[in-house]
């Protein structure tokens, strides 16, 4: 039903209720505060060549890691006459704030070697050392792979101790897991730690990872972290 209100000068109806409106329009009262904004949820969006995190409510860090990647292709350098090779892979996510507080965990599958040095589907933490004896010359070899990290980029270096190498296979692959404030994780996060899956962790498991990762294999470092081997 459709009600329509006239402005009259005067109008008088036996009602109960006597209701008067009039024609004049009132002045415009003052406007109300403005309401707060709400909170946004943290951003673990995939970073740079990669990179990958979850979203997480204010106040959570995010788990970061990346796919694997082939390396490719090595630069070769000589330091005290022992032969060097290098590859960097550039990701904005490796931080000032992960270099003074967080941890970057690297693997590697060394597919590159004979499978009597490096089985098939073998997964290793960087540092890596393998020692060796090559049936021509009996002599034995040692080849150390190392993860060096600075602001936004991850060195992969290999070197052999005896020069053996005038160049390295590049079929070996690698990929490395950030836990934002690692080192302080208890501490660090007010809401606690979202995976990769997007699932919450408990900061006190997360803080074990990033002190005893060292001791865990590939396969226990990604359950506790929710990242996919």
């Amino acid at each position: 039903m459709r009600v329509h209100f006239l402005c009259l000068k005067t109008l008088a109806v036996a009602l109960p209720i006597l209701l008067l409106f009039a024609c004049k329009k009132g002045d415009t009262g003052p406007a109300g505060p403005t309401g707060a904004t709400g909170a946004t949820g943290a951003t673990g969006a995939a970073g740079s060549n990669g990179a990958t995190g979850a979203t997480g409510p204010a106040g959570t860090a995010n788990v970061i890691y990346s796919d694997w990647f082939t390396p490719d292709p090595w630069i070769k350098d000589t330091v005290f006459y022992v032969y060097g090779f290098n590859y960097t892979k550039s990701d904005t996510n490796i931080s000032q704030k992960i270099l003074d507080s967080g941890v970057v965990i690297t693997f590697g599958k060394l597919t590159g070697y004979d499978t009597l040095i490096w089985r098939d589907g073998q997964v290793g933490q960087l540092p890596i050392i393998i020692n060796y004896r090559l049936t021509s010359g009996g002599r034995t070899y040692t080849d150390t792979w190392s993860a060096i990290i600075t602001l936004g980029n991850l060195r992969i270096r290999f070197v052999d101790d005896r020069n053996y190498y005038s160049s390295i296979s590049t079929t070996h692959q690698f990929r490395y897991i950030i836990i934002p404030g690692g080192k302080k994780a208890a501490a660090a996060y007010t809401r606690g730690v979202v995976s990769a899956s997007g699932k919450q962790l408990d900061p006190a498991s997360v803080n074990e990872v990033a002190q005893h990762y060292q001791d865990m294999s590939y396969a226990e470092v990604c359950q506790r972290l929710g990242v996919p081997e």
